[in-house]
């Protein structure tokens, strides 16, 4: 029998150095790709350490632990011990995530690969070539979804932390929404520089009626004067300012805002009560996955809290 050990050696070479690149991408951290490269080179030794007398060795738990603990001290160095097992954790991470789901593929496409290769049977030790392009081309696929799907995870993550209940009371009215805290949100009232919050119109839809709120962001149209003389639109009209703004997918340079007669924002375990800020209204949907329906200001929660929770 025939051992193509050059040919499995390249391929567990590549595929190393791939997950510990992936490692390294996920924790951010700054990586030389010799290193990584020499990770990876190690890592792929055990290919011809399985064909000594040492084996049975590498069959053992403590073996196989230890043996990627040099890996990822090569790869990513040790500067302390959480830093290291950090490492060494999400190593294991992203090779079971990967492998397992080239692994699902596998099974997947089980029937149909048995019934391809039943013609392809193979003496040499590197198996059917529908098995090889299975790992040739499933595991860069693997790899590719698992890096995009841990970086939607962390962006999510990243958003959930920046997430705060917000309660708005207009008139008799008080709304309860989702808000996210965009440091990029620094709109302001240009004369008398009050913070101006972003919210969805559907949310004062709700309390006031879509044909008002409709009438409201009219306004900022040209020659398209409203004529609502309801109650509502005439409560809310007294409110109304108009700010300059401009987004992408916006065709007006203004935005209609409201000022409101309490705003709360319950953010990290404290509460920040406030009137000093407008409520800006817009069309759109601000989250597209449904996180958030309105964008807060920064600086309503700087300063001192109002309250403490626990």
């Amino acid at each position: 029998m025939t051992l193509y050990l050059d040919i499995i050696w390249l391929l567990n070479f590549l595929i190393d150095y791939l997950l510990l690149f992936l490692t390294a991408l996920v924790l951010k951290r700054q990586h030389s790709k010799l290193r990584v490269a020499l990770g990876a080179l190690f890592a792929s030794f055990i290919v011809f350490l399985m064909f000594t007398p040492m084996a049975s060795w590498f069959y053992h738990p403590v073996t196989k632990l230890f043996y990627s603990a040099v890996i990822v001290w090569i790869a990513f160095g040790f500067k302390r011990w959480t830093y290291f097992a950090q490492g060494l954790a999400m190593f294991y991470f992203v090779t079971f995530m990967t492998g397992g789901m080239l692994f699902a593929i596998h099974f997947y496409t089980q029937t149909e690969l048995d019934f391809l290769t039943s013609g392809l049977r193979s003496d040499t030790s590197i198996g059917s070539p529908i098995s090889w392009l299975l790992v040739i081309v499933g595991f860069p696929l693997a790899w590719y979804f698992s890096k995009h799907r841990l970086d939607a995870i962390e962006a999510t993550s990243f958003n959930l932390q920046q997430l705060a209940e917000l309660e708005v009371e207009i008139e008799d009215q008080c709304f309860q929404m989702r808000g996210l805290v965009d440091s990029g949100n620094q709109l302001h009232d240009p004369i008398t520089k009050t913070p101006v919050m972003i919210v969805e119109s559907r949310v004062l839809e709700a309390a006031f009626g879509q044909d008002v709120i409709h009438s409201l962001l009219e306004m900022t149209t040209v020659n398209k004067p409203s004529h609502d003389n309801s109650t509502h639109y005439q409560k809310l009209a007294d409110r109304l300012r108009v700010i300059p703004f401009r987004s992408v997918g916006q065709s007006q340079p203004f935005l209609v805002a409201i000022k409101p007669d309490r705003v709360s924002i319950q953010f990290h375990n404290q509460r920040f009560q406030t009137s000093k800020v407008l409520i800006g209204i817009q069309p759109i949907e601000l989250s597209p996955e449904g996180l958030y329906q309105a964008i807060i200001h920064p600086k309503q929660v700087m300063g001192m809290p109002d309250e403490r929770l626990a």
